[in-house]
């Protein structure tokens, strides 16, 4: 019974760390981040944050390994593999999407859709995290600006597109570029906390 308590309050930690932080972030990019810009152009600290969360928290699924994908149908590998994204990354990315819903005129999806996303690249277990975390965020930043300009285009925006092309580049190689940043503490934090859940099952 004291393992289920010690195991719920770690978890209501996890989760008062986590809102903790993602009102930070938000603060951060509103108060700071917008007024300070490179050419016009500011790193999106929200989504990268998301995408790192996503890549260091990942899935609790193991991989498949040779043999499950030799033994299993294929309908069951596919829903396996569905279910290997990032619940936690989705909730992340969706509580900045409805912080964004204030400020545009849309539920930015591609928030919870790349924080699931982003899932399947666990970083746990790479001793180079932090320098994957660049590629890794470079191209989930390019792919979440250009599902966020398809909804605008969709609501009849006119220059969306072309407005994509000239910012989303130069804005992921920024939010690329802090990501190794965000990365480090976040993965010690994801070491000590996985040390004091063993600590307590032993």
């Amino acid at each position: 019974m004291s393992f289920l308590s010690m195991q719920l309050r770690t978890r209501l930690g996890e989760i008062l760390l986590a809102f903790t932080l993602i009102v930070f972030v938000w603060l951060l990019q509103t108060d700071f981040l917008n007024r300070i810009s490179l050419t016009g152009l500011t790193c999106n600290l929200p989504l990268t944050f998301t995408i790192i969360w996503a890549a260091v928290f990942g899935s609790p699924l193991g991989r498949l390994t040779p043999e499950n994908v030799r033994d299993m149908p294929l309908a069951q590998i596919a829903f396996y593999q569905a279910l290997t994204g990032s619940l936690s990354g989705t909730l992340v990315g969706a509580t900045f999407a409805a912080l964004y819903g204030s400020v545009l005129p849309i539920y930015p999806v591609s928030y919870p859709v790349i924080g699931w996303l982003t899932g399947y690249f666990n970083l746990q277990r790479m001793s180079q995290g932090a320098l994957m975390t660049i590629p890794l965020v470079l191209f989930a930043s390019v792919l979440a600006e250009f599902i966020t300009a398809g909804q605008l285009s969709i609501l009849g925006r006119v220059g969306v597109i072309n407005h994509f092309m000239i910012i989303a580049l130069p804005e992921s190689i920024l939010n690329a570029l802090i990501a190794p940043i965000i990365y480090v503490p976040m993965r010690r934090w994801y070491e000590f906390r996985s040390s004091l859940v063993g600590a307590a099952i032993e």
